[in-house]
């Protein structure tokens, strides 16, 4: 089979998977605010007496306004996905025409033909997503105005209104709710921890009585969102091979547990005839018409696939480029753009942009830039499959609240001298990775078996590397002073802390001024590479606080170290952040050699079950 074909049909393919984690999770968003606003307006609209709806009349007022809050804040979402998703997958495909050589020149660009069929697909799609919105505002407007007909208490209508907005994912102002509705948002689509998800998705329904698929604007928005992505490239992708002569396909993507059995018998060759793993249009008509099968939908299997939320697509071929001996330098001509970015990266980038809480595209796109700079190939396999943050901010202070999943980090960070108030140096300073820091508390916590604790402090290897690499320093036991440590409290001595420092930083003189005018010189501390922040705070965690304390170098305050975890926690997101960073990393294997075997251990194992 042509590599390159195979290539340029998966950089095409994976265009679509990103584009459709960045529109789901612009999709939640959306959704989680029409719910509180339609919720919120219910509550302030609609009169009651002793907690049960009574009035009629304000009940039908009500569905002007739940359009508009619809129109606000879908609408602007089903437009994006549109213009912006389907303009860059239409992008895509004439890329990969383009490295077909023997297509004729004329047909390798989108002509004005194409560009008037990616017009109507547009209208098209929208027009869909727009049915959706009208359809649940009547929906919305109906359970408002028979729940009012009868009576019924209004946080009946609530649990309603917001279960037809959201389905299982919907808020709710029980915590224990709460909890197992993010967990099941966060993890949805994750396998490695889907038996995880099952159980809090059985105890939702049991429980607390919730559906988990039902009719609610997320499934059908979602199915919308799923469809038309794969529709519009499938219908061009067809369209452009059609103009060129392109009578074969192949039928390309995974096979999950779910994966229905036409797409499973398609992909793994049971219909082929060929014996070369293609298909002619005619005969994937006939199997088509052939077989029916659970989420097939009317219409032509060349847009259609395996039906609704169907994630396979086709890639149009000539067989003479799948012979053994053919030629295919002279067929093929490499796209330039997938081949360089195949040269820095195997593993498409991470898509946490669209979690920003605020920012333009432009803020979006470089803060997720940076994070993905950040991180090798293995850490992005697994960020791509364990769940993300619910909420992301591009703040100077860098944190992680695990209990509300709350990543905040500055774009572009750089550590600059220690103390810099009122001085100035020429010193330009060295990058922080305070993204993929927070992150690596993200994963720590995310993808351990007990919600709410995180790996790095109850796995005994890792807690125990730390302690023994520790004590590879020269220093003194004190015995148990904390009471938490059998093996004694060992304090490492301040001639090996600066015997470190001076791998790390380098002292440099400040001018201090006050008004323009010079007051004073000063020395101040500079680091000497990228990430070495990190690595200082790793040592500083060592010394519980010394390492920053007496000798100004990055890390915590001396009582931060006290709290349980903290160590193991910050020693793990410094590594998980630094593990891009060859000199970075190297220091840190140099410092902590058994800390750093059993970190790579856990991703090895983590990258093991994200496949």
């Amino acid at each position: 089979m042509s590599d390159i074909v195979q290539e340029l049909t998966k950089y095409r393919i994976t265009g679509i998977e990103k584009a459709e984690v960045e529109f789901y999770e612009s999709l939640t968003r959306a959704l989680d605010k029409i719910e509180e606003q339609i919720v919120s307006l219910a509550d302030t609209t609609l009169p009651r007496d002793a907690g049960k709806l009574i009035e009629l009349q304000s009940a039908v007022a009500i569905r002007p306004k739940i359009k508009a809050i619809l129109d606000k804040e879908y609408l602007p979402f089903a437009d994006r996905v549109v213009r912006k998703g389907f303009g860059e997958q239409a992008k895509r495909i004439e890329r990969q025409f383009k490295t077909i050589g023997i297509i004729p020149p004329e047909f390798q660009e989108l002509t004005k033909g194409d560009l008037a069929l990616v017009k109507n697909l547009k209208q098209q799609y929208y027009t869909q997503f727009k049915d959706v919105s009208n359809n649940f505002t009547r929906i919305l407007s109906d359970k408002v105005y028979q729940n009012t007909l009868v009576g019924t208490e209004f946080t009946v209508l609530e649990k309603e209104l917001r279960e037809s907005i959201n389905g299982i994912y919907a808020n709710s102002k029980d915590p224990a709710v709460k909890r197992l509705v993010n967990y099941v948002k966060r993890n949805r689509d994750n396998p490695a921890l889907k038996g995880r998800v099952d159980l809090a998705i059985k105890q939702l329904q049991s429980k607390y009585a919730r559906t988990r698929l039902g009719e609610n604007m997320k499934r059908y928005a979602g199915q919308i969102l799923n469809d038309s992505l794969r529709d519009f490239d499938a219908t061009l992708n067809f369209n452009k091979a059609n103009d060129a002569g392109l009578t074969y396909a192949k039928y390309y993507g995974d096979i999950i547990p779910t994966t229905r059995s036409h797409c499973r018998n398609m992909i793994n060759g049971v219909y082929d005839r060929s014996g070369k793993g293609i298909y002619t249009i005619d005969d994937i008509t006939r199997i088509w018409n052939d077989n029916d099968w659970s989420g097939k939908k009317s219409g032509t299997p060349m847009v259609n696939r395996g039906g609704y939320n169907c994630r396979h697509q086709f890639s149009y071929v000539n067989p003479d480029w799948y012979e053994e001996d053919g030629d295919e330098k002279q067929v093929l001509k490499p796209a330039k753009e997938t081949i360089k970015q195949e040269k820095k990266s195997k593993v498409p980038n991470v898509a946490i942009g669209s979690l920003l809480t605020r920012g333009s595209d432009k803020v979006r796109k470089a803060y997720e830039n940076d994070f993905n700079t950040q991180l090798t190939d293995q850490q992005k396999i697994i960020v791509n499959k364990f769940g993300k943050p619910d909420k992301i901010k591009n703040g100077k202070k860098g944190y992680y609240k695990d209990s509300i999943k709350e990543l905040s980090a500055e774009l572009n960070a750089i550590d600059k001298i220690k103390y810099s108030r009122g001085a100035t140096t020429s010193t330009k300073g060295v990058r922080s990775f305070v993204i993929s820091h927070e992150y690596g508390h993200h994963i720590d916590y995310e993808t351990f078996n007990e919600l709410g604790l995180a790996w790095s402090n109850n796995n005994i290897a890792f807690v125990n590397a730390i302690k023994k690499d520790r004590r590879r320093f020269k220093g003194k036991n004190y015995g148990d002073l904390t009471g938490k440590d059998p093996d004694g409290y060992y304090v490492i001595d301040k001639d090996e802390l600066l015997t470190i420092k001076s791998d790390l930083a380098e002292t440099v003189q400040v001018d201090v001024f006050r008004k323009g005018t010079k007051i004073a010189s000063r020395p101040e501390t500079v680091l000497k590479g990228d990430g070495y922040g990190e690595v200082s705070d790793i040592i500083d965690a060592l010394a519980r606080g010394r390492f920053r304390k007496d000798l100004d170098m990055w890390g915590h305050r001396i009582s931060y170290w006290g709290r349980n975890g903290a160590v193991e926690k910050e020693i793990f997101a410094n590594l998980f952040s630094i593990r891009h960073n060859e000199k970075a990393y190297n220091l840190a294997k140099k410092y902590i050699p058994d800390t750093v075997v059993e970190f790579e251990k856990r991703l090895a194992e983590l990258a093991k079950l994200a496949k």
